[in-house]
């Protein structure tokens, strides 16, 4: 039986995934204002120094494809104590969820209400035969 409920879920409740080697930074960037979520592996990206760690990373954006550079200084408990980063700037969580909930929402206004004029043939009809 412990099988079959493994197998159809057996009514447990789905655990949420929790990263437990990775670091999550938000950036968004000066030029176009694009928001991006960037994961920095505990194990892979940091390099160790000072008794904490430093990430090196170049940032593009998938709106105006700039660069972001960015140095990140971590103390031991990887929490962040400096960083540097040109053409952008960090964001919190919330904020680029606001972020990423403004682009998906569908367009309100006057904008929106503007029709696109279709090509008609001689008859008047949408559309070419």
């Amino acid at each position: 039986m412990g099988f079959l409920q493994k197998l159809f879920g057996g009514g447990k409740q789905e655990k949420e995934y929790v990263d437990k080697t990775g670091l999550y930074f938000y950036v968004q960037c000066d030029n176009c204002g694009a928001a991006v979520r960037v994961r920095a592996d505990k194990q892979h990206d940091l390099l160790h120094a000072d008794g904490g760690y430093v990430w090196h990373k170049t940032i593009v954006d998938s709106k105006c494809f700039r660069r972001i550079p960015v140095v990140v200084q971590l103390d031991r408990n990887y929490q962040m104590t400096s960083a540097e980063i040109e053409g952008g700037h960090f964001v919190t969580e919330e904020e680029y969820k606001a972020f990423l909930a403004a682009v998906n929402q569908p367009a309100t206004g006057p904008e929106a209400d503007e029709s696109v004029d279709e090509p008609t043939d001689s008859s008047g009809q949408r559309g070419f035969n």
